[in-house]
């Protein structure tokens, strides 16, 4: 075992070999022995520490965001536990090491370096919560837990960056992509950046965008509704340079005409009602990074001046400023419409177009890639699964005759659609494994109202004459009345209506009479009468 004087202050071989890592000089002052006895009360407090840490889990994140127990036993677990032996005996550079692997082995699960972050940052605070009930020293304590959790963090991210950025200078799929059978096996080189695809078609995006990846032009994305532009946009960002940068996107289609200068650029204090403080804009925000333009046709020609400004001057000019000031982001644009046609509508200007087309890639609908729809499902179910917090004892698969159904279908909603059937047929069935039923195409049908035929008015008041003469017996004086009119009027609406002279003899037929509507008389037109018996003089 090395002495407390060489564990903790590294000779020359020593700190040449770890000099990339200057974060170890937050704690290498404190001593192993502080360190021991931090990590001692941590371990008596084991159980504590992991229940805090699942209930503040399920409680920032929700109960059904839960890590699968494979992650948090075989990578979390485990990681964290050869590191902590090795710091405890004065190994740096073993905790060091152990850091990074945790960094890589989340990389390879392809699990987002900010869910990892957020999950070591939940860990730090359940051991806060733990100790709590220590006499005293809990704020040396506290800050010690601070420093060794930040020096984690920082050598995990080495360890996650540099594994996707060994892969992407060396122009091979990053290795933390990795996608998962329905069993939870890993199989490799199977996914891109997240992204499904063996087919011609998605291998020959995936090299565009390694090949544009490298570059720093602007690169324009095309693609109908579903494809997954933006997870193209996202491969860009994390096979450049860019990588260890800000990932912004904005919908341009969802932003208000009148407010989307204002969030791209950014504007000065007071330069309209309501800008009470500075804001940076999402150009400014994206520094050393990229910003994503989705729907950039969506966007009016006078901002696409603008923006073509932008791209050409690398500033921007907040609103209610004099000054521009300059902006390092890389711009990926995507629209779902034709070029073409955007062009020839006006959509999109000509000269926006010509400055972002010189890097077009162009993602295949789905209907063009049906070979690739059983490993999308196969993916997408594993995902499924860990969202959900599904053990292997209660992992849900799929059926082969539901897989066959989905590939034979033609998806206009392309990829987004896939996964939205899956989604809510895993949710939606009880069985263990979604069946054909479950994933079979569902239409809203709403029941047609039955249309109602409306008379004319002539039609109306025609009807209207007949069943009063006939409620009369014929007697026009009598009918006249009750129509609230006078016998001249309605010797002349007979006359327009052409209605045969109605001779009635002493007793009606029995159809007429059964048939005789109830006509009762108002104030205006007297008491109620009782027609006499037909008779044949006309009224």
């Amino acid at each position: 075992m090395k002495s407390s004087e060489s564990a903790t202050h590294p000779g020359p071989a020593d700190a040449e070999a770890l000099s990339p890592h200057l974060y170890v000089e937050l704690f290498l002052h404190d001593g192993p022995e502080v360190i021991r006895e931090l990590i001692g009360s941590l371990r008596a407090r084991r159980d504590r520490v992991v229940r805090e840490w699942q209930a503040l889990y399920a409680h920032r994140f929700g109960a059904h965001r839960a890590i699968p127990d494979g992650l948090f036993r075989d990578t979390y677990g485990s990681q964290l536990r050869h590191a902590v032996n090795s710091i405890v005996v004065g190994d740096t550079a073993g905790f060091i090491r152990f850091a990074a692997e945790l960094g890589e082995q989340v990389a390879a699960a392809g699990v987002p370096f900010g869910a990892m972050v957020s999950h070591l940052h939940l860990w730090k605070e359940s051991c806060v919560k733990a100790l709590a009930d220590e006499a005293g020293g809990l704020y040396a304590r506290v800050l010690l837990l601070d420093k060794l959790m930040c020096c984690f963090v920082s050598a995990a991210a080495d360890g996650y960056y540099g594994d996707i950025g060994r892969a992407a200078a060396a122009g091979t799929r990053p290795t933390s992509t990795a996608a998962l059978e329905p069993d939870g096996s890993v199989v490799p080189g199977t996914t891109f950046c997240g992204m499904v695809g063996q087919s011609f078609a998605m291998q020959r995006v995936f090299e565009q965008v390694r090949a544009s990846a490298q570059a720093a032009t602007p690169v324009l994305v095309l693609g109908e509704t579903g494809v997954g532009k933006e997870c193209i946009a996202r491969a860009v960002h994390q096979c450049g340079p860019r990588r260890t940068g800000p990932f912004t996107a904005v919908n341009c289609a969802a932003l208000p005409r009148e407010l989307i200068e204002s969030e791209l650029f950014g504007y000065k204090r007071g330069a309209f009602s309501g800008a009470v403080a500075d804001h940076l804009g999402l150009f400014r925000a994206a520094s050393g990074g990229t910003l994503l333009l989705d729907e950039i046709t969506e966007m009016s020609a006078e901002l696409q001046a603008k923006l073509l400004r932008v791209l050409q001057e690398r500033t921007v000019r907040p609103v209610g400023s004099l000054a521009e000031v300059p902006v390092d982001a890389r711009i990926i644009a995507s629209s779902n419409r034709d070029p073409a046609d955007a062009l020839a509508s006006g959509r999109l200007r000509s000269d926006l177009y010509y400055r972002l087309c010189g890097s077009t890639i162009v993602v295949p609908p789905l209907r063009e890639r049906a070979d690739d729809i059983g490993r999308l499902v196969a993916h997408h179910i594993a995902v499924l699964n860990a969202r959900y917090g599904r053990s292997r004892s209660t992992w849900r698969s799929i059926a082969p005759e539901a897989i066959a159904a989905l590939c034979a279908r033609t998806w206009p909603g392309n990829v987004r659609e896939l996964f939205n059937v899956l989604e809510h047929a895993f949710t939606s069935t009880a069985t263990p494994d979604i069946r054909i039923d479950d994933v079979a195409p569902r239409t809203c049908s709403f029941p047609r109202p039955t249309p109602v035929v409306v008379p004319t008015y002539q039609q109306g008041e025609r009807s209207l004459i007949e069943a009063a003469l006939l409620s009369t017996g014929g007697n026009k004086l009598l009918a006249a009345r009750l129509l609230g009119i006078s016998r001249k009027k309605l010797y002349a609406r007979l006359a327009k209506y052409a209605l045969p002279v109605l001779v009635f003899t002493q007793v009606a037929p029995a159809s007429l009479l059964r048939s005789r509507p109830s006509v009762s008389v108002g104030a205006t037109t007297g008491p109620h009468l009782t027609p006499k018996a037909p008779h044949s003089r006309l009224g």
